[in-house]
């Protein structure tokens, strides 16, 4: 028997690899028999390698068709997730806009609520004024006239006439009563002494009304004595002043009341503080406090700050703080 040639052994190869032929047949037979069967043999091979490398590149070619479907296919995912996240930006982008002109509308309204609340508060004030100083002025002369009159008469009417004395006294009475009340009133709308005399005397005397209806006890420390403060400081301070001795009176329980008033080169400074049960976190933010907000609106119209702090058992402070500009010293100050 001859050797077998590289393709006898390739075909043999293949033919085992696919059980084609079995262990024990002979592969190639000698002659001129031997040659044709080989050559038939050789052919049948070439035929099944042909098909096997075809069904090999087919297997290839799928595997290799299948990433590219796979990229694809991400890639318009890819494609359609962009396009989504685009139309969610320009949404959010069109809610930011919107968002950002209702703030600044929000934030206008304001303003000009704040600048009608200054407005309101400066005609109150004028209107308090003039009305205090014809109280002051108009009606405690005329009641003062009045009691001198009766004074008089009384001064002049027989000693035996007892009825009459005993009408013209209870008259003097209700008379000194009613002088009382006025100047009471007239204190409340605008004290005299704030134009007169300054902030200090002004708070003196708010001080003494708070001892006198509630027995508690006020101190008073003003640093210097006499200060220079123009006008709309000096009121919207003491309008500070009486809300927040008012709310001593009435909700605090306190038994020693402290006022400080400090000017510290261009800054003014305000302390009332108290030793009763403490503001709360919740009356500070309720809306329903008047009060409270009226104090943060004159504050805010100075331009200055003010803070609230309670602390439970220990009392409540109120401090107010205003930048000040340059003013020349009045006479009702020094």
């Amino acid at each position: 028997m001859s050797p077998p040639t590289a393709i006898e052994t390739e075909v043999h190869y293949l033919a085992g690899t696919q059980n084609v032929a079995s262990a024990d047949e002979p592969v190639i037979s000698a002659g001129v028999s031997g040659q044709s069967g080989r050559r038939s043999s050789q052919g049948g091979a070439v035929d099944d390698f042909g098909a096997t490398r075809k069904r090999a590149n087919q297997r290839e070619a799928s595997a290799s068709s299948r990433p590219l479907d796979t990229h694809e296919a991400l890639e318009q995912r890819v494609r359609q997730r962009t396009a989504q996240l685009s139309e969610l930006n320009e949404l959010l982008r069109q809610e930011i806009a919107e968002r950002r002109k209702m703030e600044a509308a929000l934030q206008d309204s304001r303003e000009r609520l704040r600048h009608l609340s200054i407005h309101l508060q400066k005609i109150r004030e004028d209107e308090r004024t003039s009305l205090s100083r014809e109280l002051h002025d108009e009606f405690g002369q005329i009641l003062t006239g009045m009691k001198l009159d009766v004074s008089w008469i009384k001064r002049r009417l027989p000693g035996n006439d007892g009825l009459i004395l005993e009408r013209l006294n209870s008259v003097l009475a209700a008379l000194d009563h009613t002088i009382i009340t006025v100047q009471q009133m007239s204190t409340m709308l605008r004290p005299v002494a704030l134009d007169d005399f300054g902030l200090r005397d002004a708070a003196e005397l708010a001080a003494r009304d708070l001892m006198k209806r509630t027995n508690i006890l006020c101190h008073i420390v003003s640093e210097p004595y006499g200060m220079g403060l123009d006008e709309a400081v000096s009121t919207g301070a003491f309008r500070i002043l009486q809300e927040a001795l008012t709310n001593v009176m009435r909700h605090s329980g306190a038994h020693e009341v402290t006022i400080i008033l400090k000017k510290r080169k261009d800054v003014f400074i305000m302390e009332i503080s108290d030793d009763g049960k403490g503001i709360t976190k919740k009356d500070l933010v309720n809306p329903r406090s008047i009060g409270l907000t009226g104090m943060h609106e004159r504050a805010h119209a100075l331009g200055g700050t003010l803070a609230i702090m309670g602390v439970r058992r220990k009392g409540t402070s109120v401090t107010l703080s205003v930048p000040l500009r340059p003013v020349k010293p009045s006479s009702k100050e020094e």
